[in-house]
């Protein structure tokens, strides 16, 4: 019975504590989340981006769509000898520019040791696909990831390896590097290079309706900063320094 006791005892002075630090938190305009981030469990808040612009506009949805994505999907033809000449799908790493250079270009850190470069090294077509539930924002409105209102982009082309020391490659592994930090301690006998998508179609799924197709030209062309990453970024900082 001492045991029992001593046991409830422990267990009713572990909730108050608990429901003390909550209270706590309430009262300097916090929420159980934060303290449960500060407990050093699993952090399972998302700090929201700017909202993609309306589904009409075509050419700023799709830059938005590729701006605000930290991976895409990368379909090859696979040089496996079991499925050789299959469509094979990677998840690859990925930047079209600087936080606040948006070029429209996607751009990837590589190995010839991976699955894709080796397919580009025999056939160097491929298409990226890359969906807006990167952000959350279809899954913060209700929206399953193959509604059409969830925008898909998905951009075909052929990968070019970029030659080290141009401008492009300089500009280019500085904004992987940017948005992909871990990049830099990556094992250096891996040859990596820096690679762009030579984009020849756009399709993107972004309403009802069926497939838009845009001009690459125009695509391109269209001035977008994406300064919304950067402010993203930053308020992650924000949160970093002053939690």
């Amino acid at each position: 019975m001492k045991w029992a006791a001593l046991l409830f005892a422990c267990l009713c002075f572990l909730n108050s504590y608990a429901e003390c630090k909550w209270k706590h938190y309430e009262k300097r305009g916090e929420n159980r989340e934060n303290w449960r981030e500060t407990a050093n469990e699993m952090p399972t808040k998302h700090y929201p981006r700017q909202d993609p612009p309306d589904h009409t506009k075509l050419i700023p949805m799709a830059r938005y769509v590729l701006h605000n994505a930290d991976w895409v999907s990368l379909a090859t033809i696979s040089i496996l000898p079991a499925i050789e000449g299959f469509p094979f799908s990677n998840v690859k790493s990925v930047v079209d520019g600087s936080l606040a250079n948006s070029t429209g270009v996607p751009y990837f850190y590589m190995s010839p040791l991976d699955f894709s470069a080796r397919d580009l090294t025999k056939n160097n077509r491929a298409t990226v696909m890359v969906s807006l539930e990167e952000t959350r924002y279809c899954e913060n409105h209700k929206m399953d990831p193959e509604d059409p209102r969830c925008t898909r982009l998905m951009l075909s082309g052929k990968m070019k390896k970029l030659k080290e020391a141009t401008p492009e490659y300089t500009f280019a592994k500085a904004a992987l590097f940017e948005r992909h930090p871990a990049m830099a301690d990556f094992p250096p006998d891996h040859d990596w290079f820096v690679a762009k998508l030579k984009i020849a179609q756009i399709a993107m799924i972004d309403w009802f309706g069926g497939a838009k197709y845009i001009p690459v030209r125009d695509y391109l062309a269209y001035n977008y900063t994406g300064t919304e990453m950067l402010q993203y970024h930053n308020r992650h900082i924000q949160r970093a320094l002053f939690p």
